[in-house]
């Protein structure tokens, strides 16, 4: 009987331990791994080149295209390259039985690392080739991660790998910008910009290591998604910093989506001007407001709710978002707006219009989104729900009211 390479475990047990797990095979992604390993040469040749540069006391914002380039675009293709593998092999870790196999979220998330890591390499070297060159007329700088893909709850191998990637990641982002610090001191005519570097690369770091700490003992699967978040956000950060790193010239117009004060707040149970369908699509209130059986389930849902003003606080971001022409009400195909969310509360179904953080999560244009709140499981001992939900929505006729004492209605 035959075995996975490197496993010592025979080929037939290996599948049906992966089929059991639901997992696939990881062929593919080996192969995409080990040409992807050209990044690390790349990145330590922008080392080199940011040492030198730093050495000689060169002004950053006014260096070639192509070497502003070249450490931008080699810092890409190493953080890919760096979260692709440690997700694979924090997989690999968690169950040497079915080593070669992962999840179907780590396989795509996987899959999305890898097949950008040629192309910014191949940026990377066209850019040290070429100091005219210039990759800000390619593609949108500084560029995002690719989507993140979506799994409930997010396995725990998974978020191990991206804690090791982080970690990496940071190590360098560190060490990168410690040698840029070099060159511009407190009074630089540029001493807002490394200000503004500082405060992302804090707030990279503190995403970091709250993940980790919530990570050292195994969590409760409810406390993944949290952990989820926080370390998409470290590593989002930090992808960000690298390039702004390697070209300064972009800190001045970088945007975080942040909304700032701009996020109100709203309401409490409890208080006179408490509105419980604030949490619904606006242009479907009096819809829902005149169904006795909605009536009940949003009278439900609040009391089931223990923290409503972290609920609400959500809500008012949305709102802010969508005040400030960050997002707008998705439509379909035809133009039409697609509406409410088929579960209680009915929320408004999004679409993403320019950069935005609500709760946390970094939300890109093009997304769809809606905010799903749910207090169905509580009664059993479950957690109180509030999440965003991403993904591409489209018409139904089912519709879920709330029940926390019993299943979802139809």
């Amino acid at each position: 009987m035959g075995s996975d390479s490197g496993t010592g475990t025979p080929t037939l047990l290996v599948r049906m331990a992966a089929k059991l797990k639901g997992e696939v095979r990881a062929d593919t992604l080996e192969s995409f791994r080990r040409a992807g390993g050209v990044a690390y040469a790349e990145v330590q040749n922008a080392e080199e080149l940011r040492r030198k540069l730093a050495a000689d006391g060169t002004n950053l914002w006014h260096v070639d295209p192509g070497v502003a380039g070249q450490l931008l675009c080699s810092w890409n293709a190493f953080v890919l390259q760096s979260i692709g593998e440690h997700l694979l092999d924090a997989d690999y870790a968690a169950d040497p039985r079915t080593a070669g196999y992962v999840p179907p979220v780590t396989h795509t998330q996987v899959t999305a690392c890898f097949d950008q890591v040629e192309i910014w390499t191949s940026r990377a070297r066209q850019a040290a080739g070429n100091k005219a060159y210039n990759v800000a007329d390619a593609v949108r700088l500084p560029a995002d991660l690719p989507e993140w893909a979506e799994a409930d709850p997010c396995p725990l191998p998974h978020l191990h790998g991206m804690l090791a990637a982080a970690r990496a990641i940071r190590q360098h982002a560190e060490v990168a910008f410690g040698v840029f610090e070099q060159t511009v001191q407190d009074t630089h005519p540029h001493e807002a910009d490394l200000q503004r570097l500082r405060q992302l690369a804090a707030e990279a770091a503190t995403a970091s290591d709250y993940a980790e700490g919530l990570l050292e003992a195994t969590p409760d699967a409810a406390l993944h998604e949290a952990i989820e978040q926080r370390l998409q956000r470290a590593l989002e950060i930090y992808y960000h910093l690298g390039q702004l790193i390697g070209m300064p010239s972009l800190i001045a117009r970088y945007q975080t989506g942040e909304l700032g004060t701009g996020a109100g707040k709203l309401a409490a149970p409890g208080t006179p001007a408490f509105d419980p369908w604030c949490l619904t699509s606006p242009r479907e209130r009096t819809k829902w407001r005149r169904d006795p059986r909605a009536q009940q389930s949003i009278k439900e849902l609040w009391e089931f709710d223990p923290a409503p003003e972290a609920t609400l606080r959500i809500q008012a971001q949305i709102d802010a978002a969508k005040a400030q022409g960050a997002i707008d009400y998705a439509r379909d195909a035809k133009g039409a707006v697609l509406g409410s969310y088929y579960c209680c509360p009915w929320g408004a179904v999004y679409v993403v219009r320019s950069a935005v953080t609500i709760n946390h999560r970094r939300l890109r244009p093009g997304q769809q989104f809606t905010y799903e709140v749910d207090a169905d499981e509580v009664p059993g001992g479950g957690e109180f729900v509030r999440r965003l939900i991403v993904g591409n929505f489209s018409r139904t006729t089912e519709i879920q009211y709330c029940d926390p004492d019993g299943e979802h209605q139809g």
